[in-house]
């Protein structure tokens, strides 16, 4: 594999269509494919929920800077030149090209790589996307480490060695995405697929979850008919089906209930729990206090939140500083008790 540094013109590069962070907005166009519908999925890859897009940003300091600094990394691939880190820059590039942006946005630096085999592509890919500072949903990272792990090929060992983690971690990720694939994706059509549910097949994974959906009669299927009814709506709570599952009153609640319905049959078994029902502060345990809080944040007002993010009052400094001494005492014990 050789690398050199070159300017080369935009219109002589292809998008990488099996970019791992667009792949699926793709997989639906099939044969209507075109470089418009390229541009739209990497332009919504990263808007999310924020009220600016990172996209929108990038395309806003590469005009201002009438350029970019990071050069793109460009395959060549027979006779063809493939982008396989940098699409968003290239896509800017050929839009401003398009709209006849003023500007010299014909020619981009880029990284050429030539005498690449497979598996060093997907290495340069593994590396851009995995690991990059860029943000994109955990389903879309597990479907390309199911890629990797199991089209490719790739030993456990060299995927870690590339993006960090564990095996057990790795897997788990992999089976998730799997489950969700086939329990969750299958019996709902394409508009109403959320990968945002992808936490709670996580979830899914932990020991006894799965085992106390058996014992009781279910299957993975009525799991996926949970989450696409919302009776799960707080993913974190796929951790407290076991208990509900296993208590008569609470089942039922669970089953017959409507939306958020694992939440009231949680209730309901906080309230027979007469350790759970006379703890205080000062002598509830710390898994007590741990469940009672992660629902606290998970119902917090928004107003708090940008309270928070704006340090509207005095004291959210402080309370910002308790949040974040509590979030690395908790990492270091999750370290020290990992697998």
């Amino acid at each position: 594999m050789r690398e050199s540094y070159d300017i080369l013109n935009v219109e002589e590069i292809d998008f990488d269509i099996d970019n791992p962070r667009i792949k699926m907005a793709l997989e639906k166009y099939g044969d209507r494919l075109n470089a418009e519908r390229i541009y739209f999925a990497l332009r919504t890859a990263t808007d999310g929920e924020q009220k600016t897009s990172s996209f929108s940003s990038l395309k806003d300091s590469i005009h201002a800077n009438k350029g970019i600094t990071q050069p793109i990394t460009v395959v060549l691939v027979g006779d063809k030149k493939i982008c396989i880190d940098g699409n968003s820059r290239l896509a800017i590039y050929k839009d401003f090209l398009k709209q006849e942006i003023p500007g010299d946005w014909s020619l981009i630096k880029a990284l050429v790589i030539e005498d690449a085999n497979q598996r060093d592509i997907e290495t340069i890919r593994v590396s851009a996307h995995l690991v990059g500072v860029r943000e994109w949903p955990a389903y879309e990272k597990a479907r390309y480490l199911d890629y990797l792990r199991n089209q490719e090929f790739m030993e456990y060992e060299e995927i870690i060695a590339l993006c960090g983690g564990d095996r057990n971690k790795i897997e788990r990720q992999i089976d998730a995405y799997r489950d969700m694939n086939e329990y969750y994706r299958d019996i709902v059509d394409d508009t109403a697929f959320r990968i945002d549910r992808f936490s709670g097949f996580v979830e899914l994974q932990k020991q006894n979850v799965k085992d106390a959906i058996f014992q009781a009669g279910f299957e993975l299927t009525d799991f996926g008919e949970w989450i696409r009814d919302g009776k799960i709506h707080r993913l974190a709570d796929v951790r407290h089906l076991p208990k509900v599952l296993y208590d008569d009153e609470a089942r039922e609640n669970f089953l017959n209930g409507g939306l958020r319905s694992i939440e009231d049959a949680i209730k309901l078994l906080d309230r027979k729990n007469p350790k759970f029902a006379t703890a205080t502060l000062e002598n509830a345990t710390i898994y007590q206090i741990a469940d009672i809080l992660a629902r606290r944040i998970n119902d917090l007002p928004y107003s708090e939140v940008r309270s928070l993010r704006e340090k509207e009052h005095e004291d959210v400094t402080e309370n910002i500083n308790s949040l974040e001494d509590l979030s690395i005492r908790l990492e270091n014990l999750l370290e020290d008790v990992s697998e």
